[in-house]
């Protein structure tokens, strides 16, 4: 019973993965991220995988942005980007030196939403300034 209910996780969790990566290589699709009310390893995956999916999403819409720009436009995008990063990392960075526990698997699992939500925001912002699909 054991062996088929992980299998059952793992499955679900692929695809999630696979669903969620298709969607993101769409037009602009906000997806919401519910990982910390899964169970822990499925939360654990589902946190990695969303900051996978946005980071990815990101990238893609950041490069279409910059082939567009002048040499000044460039620079200035890549000084916001430094910005946003601080700012990001700052409100979603998680670094615990000591024992693990439920609780700081869990807050570290918040924090990789966070992050995944974040990037989807500045995603959403820059492919709104730039007119990019």
């Amino acid at each position: 019973m054991k062996l088929k209910t992980g299998f059952l996780i793992a499955l679900g969790t692929a695809i999630l993965s696979l669903s969620t990566l298709q969607l993101a290589q769409a037009a602009f699709v906000e997806n919401q991220y519910n990982c910390e009310d899964a169970y822990m390893e499925v939360a654990y995956d589902c946190g990695n995988d969303a900051i996978v999916v946005e980071k990815n999403r990101l990238n893609k819409i950041y490069m279409s942005a910059y082939r567009t720009l002048n040499t000044t436009q460039k620079q200035q995008l890549d000084k916001e980007q430094r910005i946003w990063l601080k700012d990001r990392n700052d409100k979603c960075d998680f670094e615990y030196d000591g024992p693990m526990n439920n609780s700081v698997v869990y807050a570290q699992i918040s924090a990789n939403v966070c992050t995944a939500n974040e990037t989807q925001k500045r995603s959403k912002a820059l492919s709104k300034k730039y007119n990019i699909k």
